[in-house]
């Protein structure tokens, strides 16, 4: 039956589960679908109120920089002066080709490298100061020279004259300017007839700096806009630039309360069943798994803890009832054994109290008297077992205990202190051994510190120190005894007397908890 629980639990579940998420899904469905269509007419009217002010920009923009080149070039000069008032910030660089070759202004020999190190781009525009239609030059398909007609070229690019001594001279007006792009290059251009042949003057634009001008002036409804090029058949909406500015996927709607209104109820009520059925099956699958973990652990840590001392008691009985032990070994063999008595009997004593505390059932007995009359012989059974193991022990009692009473368990404390005892023997021992117990009368409370000097605790074991039968890397390793139940019991044990146990502090210079008692009336 137990193995076919977490089965059953779940077949129970899925018919509410079920419906619950079907009706869920369609609420959401045509909440989701309405909401498309709003998103849908949203993004479309505030494209349309962005574009106007955004083509304004950036034709003022655009106009700004092409004004800085004025009419036309001086072709006859051998240096080619930045224009007056320099570039702007999205301008990579203004360039003047010519049949001649390539200038830029003064200090842009860097931009200059990089344009003639780019054939596409280079030999482009010399194709389109010809002919603004020419298709972007491909350096891997086309040629360099004609053989057929054998005229000489600069790529594609017709010269009309090849003696460079003579002047070279503009013909005729600028062109137009026009815009171009190729992957990730944007240039706006005009030609320039020349006497040995066009040239080409204009500037390179870096499309992302000029976006960054233009995406303020766009609807603060669209909250993901985006300015770039145009891809494919796509139509351009920034003429004459081949830009695009898309909506993006995100759009902030008007107030839309009454279509919400008329489906949060259904949507959230049956998310809510659905959720709460959902978290309800894994609840219980968690809890179930939690205690199966929890009594596989119990079941394997006890059996652990119980077969060291039992080997021990069933070898040294065997021997002594045989005979075979020496008589000065006697009484050696005879203190192991009621030495492991003694640890089998506290572990025994620890299940029981966890069981019982678990179970919701405390001891109900309560001592009652003068803290500095109750406290110290409690603390001299302490004291006595951790002198028995080496320990050097202080302890120091608040003089204001004389005047306060205590209503408590004195053997919920005592099995407390017994377990802390405990941990300190198996971790904090050593030539410098020491505990150190403080009690100090605070607000209505009575604080009591045990503090060891040892080496602390590693941070993962803070994590799980008060979990039943969790156990510290420096245990499991150091394959200390125990099974991982005192710190636990001892905390349910305070908190069943009304009290608190918790860890204040660990360190490389020790590790100290504090009990909190209630004083009494």
């Amino acid at each position: 039956m137990k193995s076919k629980l977490p089965l059953v639990l779940i077949l129970l579940s899925l018919v509410a589960i079920g419906s619950a998420l079907w009706q869920a899904h369609e609420a959401s469905s045509l909440d989701a679908a309405l909401r498309r269509i709003d998103e849908r007419t949203q993004a479309r009217r505030l494209l349309e109120l962005s574009l106007p002010p955004v083509q304004a920009e950036m034709m003022r923009l655009i106009r700004e920089e092409r004004g800085k080149l004025g009419l036309g070039p001086d072709v006859s000069s051998p240096q080619y002066p930045m224009p007056e008032g320099g570039k702007a910030d999205f301008n990579v660089g203004f360039f003047l080709l010519t049949p001649a070759g390539l200038m830029v202004p003064e200090g842009e020999e860097n931009f200059a490298n990089a344009l003639m190190k780019a054939p596409a781009i280079y030999d482009t525009i010399r194709r389109k100061a010809d002919s603004p239609s020419s298709p972007i030059y491909d350096p891997s398909k086309q040629t360099k020279y004609d053989p057929k007609t054998q005229v000489p070229a600069f790529s594609v690019y017709q010269v009309t004259d090849t003696d460079f001594s003579k002047p070279m001279e503009t013909t005729g007006d600028a062109g137009p300017f026009f815009a171009w792009h190729y992957g990730d290059n944007f240039v706006y251009m005009r030609s320039i007839p020349t006497t040995h042949g066009n040239a080409a003057e204009g500037f390179i634009i870096d499309k992302d700096k000029l976006a960054a001008h233009l995406l303020p002036f766009v609807e603060k409804g669209l909250l993901k806009p985006s300015i770039d090029f145009v891809q494919g058949k796509e139509a351009a909406n920034l003429a004459p630039l081949p830009l695009v500015l898309r909506p993006g996927k995100e759009v902030a709607l008007p107030d839309t309360r009454e279509r919400a209104e008329a489906l949060s109820g259904t949507v959230v009520s049956a998310w809510l069943i659905a959720g709460s059925s959902v978290a309800l099956i894994f609840g219980l699958l968690a809890f179930y798994a939690r205690m199966e973990r929890r009594r596989s652990d119990f079941v394997s840590a006890v059996t652990h803890e119980l077969r060291t001392p039992l080997t021990t008691f069933n070898l040294y009985a065997e021997m002594l009832h045989e005979g075979r032990v020496p008589q000065e070994k006697v009484a050696e063999y005879h203190e192991t054994l009621l030495r492991e008595s003694k640890r089998l009997a506290h572990l025994v004593e620890n299940v029981l109290a966890l069981a019982h505390l678990s179970r919701g059932k405390v001891r109900g007995r309560q001592d009652v008297g003068s803290c500095a009359e109750i406290l110290p012989p409690l603390f001299k059974k302490v004291e006595d077992k951790l002198k028995q193991a080496g320990f050097h022990v202080s302890v120091s009692i608040d003089p204001r205990c004389k005047l306060q009473s205590l209503r408590t368990d004195l053997l919920s404390v005592e099995q407390i202190f017994t377990n802390l005892a405990d941990n300190a023997i198996k971790y904090a021992g050593g030539e410098k051994a020491a505990v150190n117990i403080s009690v100090h009368v605070t607000h209505r409370a009575l604080t009591i510190r045990f503090a060891d000097h040892g080496k602390g605790m590693e941070e993962e074991a803070k994590k799980t120190l008060f979990r039943p039968f969790s156990r510290s890397a420096k245990a499991t390793s150091g394959r200390k005894p125990g099974v991982g139940l005192g710190l636990a019991l001892s905390r349910d044990l305070a908190r069943s007397i009304g009290g608190e146990l918790a860890l204040e502090d660990s360190s490389a210079k020790g590790t100290t908890f504090v009990l909190t008692l209630p004083l009494g009336e």
